[in-house]
């Protein structure tokens, strides 16, 4: 692997890692009771191919960073039915990651991650290994196209509506985890997170700015996906 090659993961893998530290997460566990007490909030969208959400993390240092999520559909990948998110984190107006990942539509276990940089055609298959080695949680920690057990019946919710900045009005359910985080979701926008808030500081950590529930594209295509060079692991020497 060329000097160039890694740099350029290294970049990738920031990013990601970006991109997952801040409460966007899918639980594991058995199938969630969904909450029947009548308040808006039945479960997460069952996103529709195309579906998107732009959600905004605020950092320690108040600097906001735009991260877009893709649902992709499902596709046969390596042999293996499985569905697609690709997720572009925008930290300027020329700096982003785009990695889009693949996982078994049955066991919801990882088949393919793949990534570039804004602007550069190369486009790296990351492997599942060095992937765990830079997020050992990567698996968990994706936007979610099912509702997570976390979120089922077993919160204490209260009821409201949210605004995104472009003008969409939606319903939305809200509770206060273990960790004093308080956190929105909806069943009207795909991967269901609207908002996430420090209750100790009253700090918002993210916020839905906007959302679709068709039209978004991937960028990048499935030759690239399936094209997408291959990396060993890194050395010591390297």
């Amino acid at each position: 692997m060329n000097k160039k090659t890694y740099k350029n993961l290294v970049i990738i893998g920031l990013a990601i890692i970006a991109i997952v530290t801040v409460l966007f997460i899918r639980s594991r566990g058995n199938v969630p009771t969904i909450p029947t007490d009548g308040g808006a909030y039945s479960g997460f969208l069952k996103p529709e191919q195309g579906a998107w959400s732009e959600i905004v993390f605020i950092d320690e240092d108040n600097v906001e960073n735009l991260q877009m999520s893709v649902y992709l559909g499902e596709k046969i990948i390596d042999n293996i039915p499985a569905y697609g998110i690709e997720m572009e984190l925008i930290v300027s107006n020329d700096k982003s990651a785009i990695t889009q990942v693949w996982l078994d539509k049955k066991l919801n276990k990882t088949v393919k991650i793949v990534s570039k940089l804004k602007g550069k055609d190369e486009v790296v298959c990351i492997d599942d290994t060095l992937m765990r080695i830079l997020i050992p949680s990567f698996d968990s920690l994706l936007p979610a196209v099912k509702t997570p057990v976390k979120y089922g019946s077993t919160n204490k919710y209260t009821y409201s509506t949210f605004t995104t900045k472009t003008g969409k009005t939606i319903q939305i359910a809200k509770f206060v985890d273990e960790n004093n985080i308080e956190i929105w979701i909806s069943s009207e926008v795909p991967f269901g997170i609207v908002k996430v808030v420090d209750n100790k500081t009253g700090k918002i950590i993210s916020y839905l700015r906007d959302f679709g529930l068709t039209g978004a594209r991937a960028k990048i295509s499935e030759a690239e996906m399936i094209n997408c060079e291959k990396i060993d692991l890194p050395t010591l020497s390297e």
